[in-house]
């Protein structure tokens, strides 16, 4: 039967077998239905940012890391996008802070469990902290692909500005080097010697521990507990290290070549947090550091793959 140049299915076999194609086109059209393990990355001040759904969120500010202890949200944040899941509040005895490089942030409330990221998930600490960051910060070395376990690898193309989820058999690992993971929760943190140079020709080779951080602006960033005594003892020239602003930051030197494993990089500055003292690494290393390349994270394989 026609009425107003509409068609009407009016048998029920016709009905049922145009229910398949109805849900099809349905599954396409709704944007919460598609699986998101791809992201878009927008790099802001050495800093890369992407927007997905929290916890059902749509188009939720996120602050791409790797070198943070857990997921960080504001009061205001949490309210909105996190309260409604089942996470496990971790009581403070005390008032604690948050500590980085960059800031201190008291921590209003400490909580654990999992949260819907895109369609991946993400699971660990939750810091809410006293800030009015609208953003979240989400360490995505600890984002896991529930839907589908096969893609487990963790790829940064930091020529396309793109984070995404794959499996071994989407790429081709056997020419790329790889640095071996001693810890990926709540850092991803490798092994490997550097070999350093200053343009005056100071030399040093040490072997240590390094963060991966995609939150580093620098190519590399060193740590003064571990390094500063190494650096003064080949006598190495140091500098007053800066931030944009033009703060006093702490110190730093001109690396005129800089080998870490088996991937090099010349005529480039270091800094020496004075912030951060209780930790055995030597420093992070930041995407800058392999330039315009690919990085893989193999969390269950305890590996790094770089070109």
């Amino acid at each position: 039967m026609k009425l107003n140049n509409c068609t009407y299915i009016t048998t029920t076999g016709q009905l049922f077998k145009l229910v398949p194609f109805l849900l099809f086109a349905i599954l396409c059209c709704t944007p919460e239905a598609l699986c998101q393990s791809s992201f878009k990355l927008v790099k802001k001040n050495g800093h890369y940012y992407t927007e997905t759904a929290v916890n059902g969120n749509a188009s939720t500010p996120i602050f791409v890391e790797t070198g943070f202890h857990g997921m960080v949200v504001s009061e205001d944040c949490y309210n909105k996008l996190l309260a409604s899941l089942p996470l496990y509040e971790i009581t403070l005895d005390k008032e604690e802070h948050l500590r980085t490089d960059r800031t201190t942030r008291r921590i209003a409330k400490l909580l654990k469990g999992k949260v819907p990221v895109g369609d991946l998930t993400y699971e660990g600490r939750i810091f809410v902290v006293d800030t009015d960051e609208e953003y979240i910060t989400l360490p995505v070395n600890l984002l896991k692909n529930e839907t589908d376990t096969t893609k487990s690898l963790i790829r940064f193309d930091f020529k396309k500005n793109v984070l995404d989820f794959v499996s071994r058999q989407e790429v081709n690992l056997n020419k790329m080097r790889t640095y071996t993971l001693v810890e990926n929760d709540p850092m991803p943190i490798f092994e490997a010697t550097m070999e350093l140079s200053d343009a005056s020709g100071h030399q040093l080779t040490k072997s240590g521990k390094f963060n991966f951080d995609l939150g580093n602006g620098s190519s590399v960033f060193f740590f003064r507990k571990t390094m500063l005594p190494v650096l003064k003892e080949n006598k190495f020239k140091l500098q007053t290290s800066r931030d944009k602003s033009g703060n006093i930051i702490g110190q730093g030197i001109f690396a005129g070549w800089c080998k870490i494993g088996d991937k090099s990089n010349t005529g480039f500055s270091i800094g020496i947090t004075n912030i951060i003292e209780d930790t055995d690494e030597l420093g992070c290393v930041g995407p800058s550091f392999f330039k315009n390349e690919i990085v893989i994270l193999d969390p269950n394989n305890h590996l790094i793959y770089y070109k």
